[in-house]
């Protein structure tokens, strides 16, 4: 989920410029229109650089510097996940140089070579949005999009990572993962929050808490896993992306994050989802089929998943206040679509 750095362009690209240009002599660094509309907003900067011992489109990864969604960011782990990922035949961007101190840049970053590709929309949501690539497309190519995030999560959660695997990115496995997962965003939500108190979340947070199912099976999860985190050429994935919510747990929160969310961004917002999305339940058949694993907990890990989409939301919602954006005294941080479609799975589920 994309965060705002701050916006001092110019400045970062004469930095930019001067660096690469130790790294491969003589060149031009000229931004893509995405990054130059951004000013930089973004912490994620795309361009290309050409000169007479390099001709190659690149994409920069920065830490945010500004105003931060999430409370950490540990960009070394990202990219050392996109690295294993990679050796293991998933389809992640490659990792061509990385720099984890402030002396460049200003900024810890790395940089993935560019891959070719649209992704769905985030901002409106796809449901929303018929220029977007997902909006264009026909039922037959909106159903391949789902098939493509679907059947590479199926692989990656059928990889067999063995605890050195894990340990080069950052994880171990240890006792009661699911709880510290739970613990970790709710100290997340007491900091967004700010002494603020958030009734949905926290009888969210309790049921959670009250229900913990046992884990099937430890696995690396992906965390954001969604459509709008692929890149697609043709309607066929080209790369998965944005592995900055990976964590250690049972390999269904992927699955429901997936839908949950989705759903979110369209029932909860009074839309219909667009024909050709691939239904919860198909998803299920299929990921069973692929994994061997079961989806019996699946009521569970949707009221997870929107849990974490609330408590993120509360910074999001922050923002467009911090930005000016909404007024000082908005609620929309409390009150938004994904507080409400997180209150109505946990009706369905608080008293079964």
């Amino acid at each position: 989920m994309s965060v705002s750095t701050d916006k001092n362009f110019d400045e970062k690209l004469l930095k930019l410029k001067a660096w690469l240009k130790e790294i491969y002599g003589e060149c031009e660094v000229a931004p893509h229109e995405s990054s130059i509309a951004s000013g930089f907003s973004n912490e994620t900067f795309v361009f290309d650089v050409n000169g007479e011992n390099v001709s190659e489109s690149l994409v920069l990864r920065l830490r945010p510097t500004g105003y931060q969604v999430f409370p950490e960011y540990d960009l070394k782990k990202q990219a050392s996940i996109m690295k294993l990922l990679r050796s293991k035949g998933l389809p992640t961007p490659q990792i061509m140089f990385e720099n984890y101190s402030d002396d460049i840049l200003g900024s810890e970053f790395y940089v993935m070579r560019y891959v070719d590709g649209s992704a769905p929309t985030d901002n409106p949501p796809h449901h929303m949005d018929p220029e977007g690539m997902m909006g264009k497309a026909n039922k037959d190519q909106r159903h391949s999009v789902w098939l493509g995030w679907l059947n590479n999560l199926c692989d990656f959660h059928n990889l067999n990572l063995s605890d050195e695997d894990l340990l080069s990115c950052g994880f171990k496995v240890e006792d009661d993962l699911l709880g510290k997962d739970l613990a970790y965003y709710k100290e997340f939500l007491d900091w967004g929050m700010e002494n603020e108190t958030h009734p949905v979340c926290s009888r969210a947070y309790d049921w959670l808490i009250s229900n913990k199912p046992k884990l099937q099976k430890v696995s690396l999860c992906w965390g954001d896993s969604r459509i709008g985190n692929v890149l697609y050429k043709n309607y066929k994935c080209s790369a998965l992306l944005d592995w900055e919510m990976a964590s250690l747990g049972d390999p269904l929160m992927d699955l429901a994050w997936g839908f949950a969310v989705d759903e979110c961004n369209s029932i909860g917002l009074g839309v219909d989802r667009l024909d050709g999305s691939m239904s919860q339940s198909d998803g299920i058949s299929i990921w069973e089929t692929a994994t061997n694993l079961s989806a019996e907990n699946i009521d569970y890990f949707r009221v997870l998943a929107l849990f974490k989409f609330s408590v993120i939301m509360v910074r999001v919602g922050k923002r467009l206040i911090y930005n000016e954006i909404m007024p000082l005294d908005s609620d929309f941080h409390i009150n938004n679509f994904t507080t409400e479609f997180l209150d109505s799975e946990v009706n369905k589920v608080y008293d079964s």
